[in-house]
């Protein structure tokens, strides 16, 4: 095999900011360390882990098995989760680990489509766009009229004359 054809020429560099998400990430930086020397990581081992990485082919396959399995729960990721805020660190070896670039990886993140839990049926009103979370008119009168009705108990108990005039005033 040719030098350009190794594994570790095929891997992209790791930028900067990807190596700073590694050092941060204790118990992905911790599980690398067990696998490759047996024991916790020494101070500056994550630094001889970048010289170390573009050389050695099990070195590289080590740090991206162990990314895989601790930051992303053993699963390749396709694409960042619909709203979830992830490290620009994080981001990148994500998409290294995908095979694509991190704008390619941002750009299949998506909007967010959220389920619902009961279904809309057809011909069911939806609410204006825009309109905010602000009572409609309907909702503000009857809310206003229960207002009225409360003002008129004696604390536990409501006339029921003022419960009759409620119904009239709703039936018009």
């Amino acid at each position: 095999m040719t030098p350009d054809a190794s594994p570790a020429h095929d891997f992209p560099r790791v930028p900067a900011y990807a190596w700073s998400w590694l050092q941060r990430s204790r118990p992905v930086v911790a599980e690398v360390s067990r696998r490759l020397t047996g024991g916790p990581p020494t101070p500056g081992f994550v630094v001889d882990l970048q010289e170390r990485f573009a050389q050695d082919p099990f070195t590289r396959d080590v740090v991206v098995a162990v990314i895989a399995e601790v930051a992303f729960k053993g699963r390749i990721p396709r694409r960042r989760p619909a709203g979830a805020s992830w490290d620009r660190g994080l981001t990148w070896w994500a998409a290294a680990i995908a095979g694509t670039s991190p704008a390619q990886f941002e750009a299949r993140a998506g909007a967010a489509e959220q389920s619902r839990l009961f279904p809309v049926e057809a011909g069911a009103p939806r609410p204006a766009p825009g309109r905010g979370r602000g009572p409609t008119a309907e909702r503000a009168a009857l809310i206003a009229a229960l207002r009225e009705l409360v003002r008129t108990s004696d604390g536990r108990s409501v006339p029921v004359a003022a419960i009759q005039r409620l119904i009239e005033q709703l039936g018009e």
